[in-house]
């Protein structure tokens, strides 16, 4: 019997999914289980990296029950992870030897400010200066390193290594280029670069193509054996899903944060301030893709943050509150609750909500916080160059309409919505597929995307230069110099 259904394993920031996909690009059932995200110190933002094992189990025998599938009847696991948070484990063991410090983690950012002193255009988004910090500060990780029992990856390579019973400690060459420390040009960790933050290349995972399997999961986990066939980055993922298969096409993720990339073409692009150059894929027949990378990095985590206030129940009803009020009548919100990413690199920026009134509402609040997200997503499109294309989005926060519809206006072009939001899950479905066989191309997986919703600009270019002028008035007030 032909395999022929796929698993899709989603680790992102807040939740871990998980899908089950037929050949034909259909979606069989869903799961999730929510993450917990912890805040020790200021500036700091760890994950337990048990409790992503454990969730990732959880939702993947629940997806299979949901789906009423058996494991024996899966063509392969796909893995798509949030990317560059660091996690250290020990190789002998597999137990987690620290909290992971995640991607948001603003812990190293002096040290990261240094670099760009100096015109190296480092983030702290990068996993470099946190593997740095591990090796440094976490007394049993530097034990671990010194008796050669250490392995150092990103959430991917955990899984993967977790999946495999430990027998697979990889990466793809998309989340190596997450972490600042990966030579693009010939296919492996940099060893200057290495050598700068003191990360010993034996802790690191292998680079492997993203399609390919590397091993299978223990029969016992699952119900049978499972090949584990592909592992990626949330963007890349997304990316593959969106069909950003071509120079000039462009995907923006709404998740936690927001991320919008831009196609180059085989060769990686000149970076800019804020803006990254990074591997989007490489396929087991050497096929690689590139792109720029733009980050808004509060996005989906601003809606959060307001429902936290208790000013909204979830997200769905920060957009029916935002969707009761044409405009957000004057309120402006910035939405640098941890900084401003791409074009700034303003790691002291700080959230802004004004022009309130007695008048306010929780409406207007709601609908400022929406269109404050669009602005900075326009902010990241203006400095990647982005032409005026349709630009396809995905991601749990493209489910508003409010936000989409801003989003048209305020940069003047079409915004195309995937009936799927979900992108990241598919891409990895599909990368699967592609390593197994279901699927015998790229341009096979694309055929099985559904269609999209569109939005359309219906503002005036005054009212939309106009807007575009207060916001740049109102975002330098957040700016911490």
């Amino acid at each position: 019997m032909k395999r022929e259904l796929l698993l899709a394993l989603d680790l992102g920031t807040t939740s871990v999914r998980a899908l089950v996909m037929n050949g034909t690009g259909g979606t069989l059932a869903r799961a999730h289980r929510p993450l917990s995200i912890n805040y020790p110190r200021p500036g700091w933002v760890e994950q337990d990296p048990e409790e992503m094992w454990e969730r990732s189990v959880d939702v993947m025998r629940e997806v299979l029950s949901a789906a009423e599938v058996e494991a024996r009847t899966l063509a392969g696991i796909g893995v798509v992870t949030q990317r560059a948070t660091a996690v250290a484990w020990d190789a002998r063991t597999g137990a987690p030897l620290a909290p992971a410090v995640s991607w948001q983690d603003l812990r190293t950012s002096e040290r990261v400010e240094g670099f760009r002193k100096l015109g190296i255009p480092l983030s702290t988004l990068a996993s470099a200066t946190k593997f740095e910090w591990l090796l440094e500060h976490d007394p049993a990780v530097r034990k671990a390193a010194s008796t050669g029992g250490l392995r150092l990856g990103t959430p991917e390579s955990w899984l993967t290594s977790k999946l495999t019973g430990g027998s697979a400690h990889v990466t793809d060459p998309g989340n190596a280029s997450c972490t600042a420390l990966y030579d693009v040009a010939n296919g492996h960790w940099a060893d200057p670069l290495l050598k700068l933050f003191s990360v010993p290349a034996e802790v690191l995972p292998e680079i492997v193509a993203t399609s390919g399997v590397v091993g299978e999961t223990p029969a016992a986990l699952l119900g049978a054996p499972v090949p584990v066939a592909a592992r990626a980055g949330d963007q890349q993922a997304a990316a593959f899903a969106q069909g950003v298969h071509a120079a000039g096409q462009a995907k923006l993720t709404l998740g936690t944060s927001a991320m919008l990339d831009l196609h180059t073409g085989t060769e990686l692009a000149e970076p800019g301030l804020g803006v990254y150059p990074l591997v989007l894929w490489r396929l087991a027949d050497g096929t690689q893709a590139c792109c720029l990378e733009g980050t808004v990095i509060t996005a989906g985590a601003a809606v959060d943050w307001l429902v936290g206030l208790g000013l909204a129940s979830d997200a769905e009803a920060v957009n029916r509150l935002a969707s009761e009020v044409p405009t957000s009548e004057g309120v402006t919100f910035v939405p640098s609750l941890q900084g401003l990413g791409t074009p700034f690199l303003d790691a002291g920026a700080t959230g802004l909500l004004g022009g309130m009134t007695r008048g306010t509402g929780v409406a207007q609040i709601a609908r400022a916080v929406l269109e404050g997200v669009a602005q900075r997503c326009v902010d990241v499109c203006e400095a990647l160059g982005l032409d005026d294309v349709a630009i396809r989005v995905d991601g749990g926060l493209a489910r508003s309409e409010v936000l989409l519809q801003s989003l048209a206006d305020l940069g003047g072009r079409e915004v195309q919505r995937a009936a799927e939001t979900e992108a990241t899950a598919v891409g990895a479905a599909q990368l699967a597929g592609l390593a197994t066989g279901v699927f015998a191309s790229p341009e096979a997986c694309q055929s099985t995307v559904a269609s999209t919703t569109s939005f359309a600009p219906v503002w005036d270019p005054a009212r939309r230069a106009h807007a575009r002028e207060r916001w740049g008035q109102v975002l330098a007030r957040a700016r911490s110099g």
